[in-house]
């Protein structure tokens, strides 16, 4: 099976396709400029994007969009992370988050819309927390501050191939592949 993954990221790309490879599907990269809407919940702009892709390409694909949910914030920033980022880095959130609870969940939520138009999505989520200092490793947007619960690395200092047997986005993207195969 072929099914375009649209995203111009290629790291979240070489994740997916680095899980799907195992699963007898093809993943192709595509890069489309489309509207995305501002929500902090995953599910909804996951879902929203893969309708709007869609719509151009009507063709089998993959979306996915991915939140960083802190408890002490209410859930946010959910998916509005990178903006979150480019306006106080990890290094800033870490600061933000002196004496409160560092709990935190990382959520993916991968849709999938059908050569009919037809979207089904499928979360993965990893729980954690915030470390108290941004950590060395390959620096992946919040990689280098999410320690999942179980560990006391981060994401980014576990590396790419441990990091995709316990992600969000490898529970989502396998949810996803053991769904495709019925």
């Amino acid at each position: 099976m072929r099914v375009y993954f649209v995203t111009g990221n290629s790291m979240k790309f070489n994740e997916a396709k680095s899980i799907l490879s195992g699963h007898g599907v093809e993943v192709v990269q595509k890069k489309l400029d489309i509207d995305e809407v501002q929500d902090k919940d995953p599910a909804k702009v996951s879902r929203l994007k893969a309708k709007l892709a869609y719509n151009v390409l009507k063709e089998p694909l993959l979306v996915e969009d991915t939140g960083l949910c802190i408890e002490s914030m209410n859930g946010y920033p959910g998916t509005l992370v990178k903006h979150f980022f480019s306006a106080m880095g990890p290094q800033g959130l870490v600061r933000y988050l002196d004496g409160k609870d560092r709990t935190a969940d990382a959520v993916t939520v991968v849709s999938y819309c059908d050569s009919e138009g037809n979207v089904t999505s499928f979360e993965g989520r990893t729980s954690g927390r915030i470390s108290e200092t941004v950590k060395a490793g390959y620096d992946f947007a919040w990689d280098v501050i999410f320690v999942p619960n179980g560990y006391e690395k981060t994401y980014s200092e576990l590396g790419m191939k441990e990091k995709n047997e316990i992600s969000q986005r490898s529970k989502a993207v396998r949810k996803f592949a053991e769904w495709i195969k019925q």
